[in-house]
């Protein structure tokens, strides 16, 4: 027989929240450091990064995560010379922001091939911001 207990346990997380401004038609770039559960950095070369930008259907769903979102860029990550051990950039070219708007949505992804792990490292929503020198 079974009894349900008052556990109190919770699992899991959800991605950290990320709120990325950006001046319409400039370039921008944030970096992300990732490590393990033992809180020791990630060796970035290996894991592929993905990350997309997506518009939410409706203007009810703007900033808000939802899988019924269009496909606005495809974004590739990257750990640069400068990054440290456990860093990457995401960066954004002049011309990509021109095609943002508030409310869209994004998310960052890791995937290992060789143990078959899928993290979901970051999630969020841009604001843009109108530029007034073209």
């Amino acid at each position: 027989m079974a009894t349900l207990r008052d556990s109190g346990y919770s699992i899991g997380n959800i991605p950290p929240q990320v709120t990325w401004t950006v001046v319409r038609g400039d370039t921008a770039a944030f970096t992300v450091y990732v490590t393990n559960d033992d809180k020791a950095p990630l060796t970035i070369a290996d894991w592929v990064i993905a990350m997309k930008v997506k518009r939410p259907a409706h203007a009810a769903d703007s900033g808000v995560i939802t899988d019924t979102a269009s496909l606005i860029l495809t974004l590739t990550p990257a750990a640069l010379a400068e990054d440290l051990v456990g860093e990457f950039t995401v960066s954004l070219a002049a011309s990509e922001s021109l095609q943002l708007e508030t409310g869209d949505i994004f998310d960052i992804q890791l995937s290992n091939a060789a143990t078959s792990q899928v993290w979901t490292v970051a999630q969020g929503k841009l604001i843009i911001v109108e530029d007034v020198t073209d």
